[in-house]
């Protein structure tokens, strides 16, 4: 991430070319201060969109990624409980419309698993992982470092050109991210080049509000392979024969070991 103050700035960003929501939301990071304007689109999907922001007073950084969470149908996986076993809502009147998916319902959902992925990101940057900083959350929206400079934001991991070697670093550091995930008992469980960041030959993870805690889930272990198999596939095209399978195995095996 870069702090030089050279360069052109962007044209100041417009909110009609984006929802009026996602401005909403981030004006409270900027009635806070931590915000002083949105520059411009990062990554838009169904679930999210992201932004790349100028920083507030005291925040450190010149630049920050607001990341946005759309109100309606706001997880698109394709089956949310998977995501969800072993995570209990214990408000027993938010449980209910969480069910029953009414409208209070759809909101609170959303914000929680806001909360989770600041959650989930505060604790594995604490531990020393490679992910972005989270600073400030609100209902739904997380304010977080970003990876770029003034002129273009980190890339996906899956549109990167890399060397044999430094591809195969690379691997290797991504596998030791999600070792040290699992011995804080986290699996992405949505991992892939596509939610990797590249930039200035690091990688940093991102999107974790599906994360799981593997001591609670059944579907650990399968969800550990699959985050394993689906980076294992992007490396392939750099020479890497590694057993995706084999790999997952022994992570797995080295996590229950962890925990006798």
């Amino acid at each position: 991430m870069s702090n030089s103050q050279s360069g052109d700035e962007p044209a100041p960003f417009s909110s009609r070319n984006t929802d009026l929501a996602d401005m909403a939301a981030i004006q409270e990071f900027i009635d806070e201060g931590v915000v002083a304007s949105v520059l411009n689109v990062i990554k838009s999907g169904k679930e999210a969109t992201v932004y790349r922001c100028r920083a507030g007073r005291g925040v450190g950084p010149r630049f920050v990624a607001a990341k946005v969470y759309h109100a309606a149908g706001f997880r698109n996986f394709g089956n949310a409980a998977v995501y969800s076993e072993g995570r209990e809502i214990l408000n027993g009147q938010v449980r209910r419309a969480v069910a029953k998916r009414t409208e209070f319902g759809r909101e609170a959902a959303a914000a929680i698993w806001v909360n989770r992925e600041f959650d989930t990101l505060s604790a594995l940057f604490e531990a020393g992982a490679d992910v972005a900083e989270p600073y400030f959350a609100t209902e739904r929206a997380i304010l977080m470092e970003y990876f770029g400079d003034e002129e273009s934001a980190a890339e996906q991991l899956q549109h990167a050109e890399l060397e044999a070697e430094e591809a195969r670093q690379l691997w290797e550091r991504i596998l030791w991210n999600i070792e040290l995930w699992m011995h804080h008992n986290y699996v992405h469980a949505d991992l892939s080049a596509y939610n990797l960041l590249y930039w200035n030959g690091k990688v940093t993870a991102i999107d974790f509000p599906q994360a799981i805690d593997p001591r609670f889930n059944r579907a650990a272990r399968d969800l550990l392979g699959r985050d394993v198999r689906n980076v294992a596939a992007y490396f392939r095209k750099y020479g890497s024969e590694a057993e995706a399978d084999r790999i997952a195995d022994d992570l797995w095996r080295r996590w229950e070991m962890g925990r006798v």
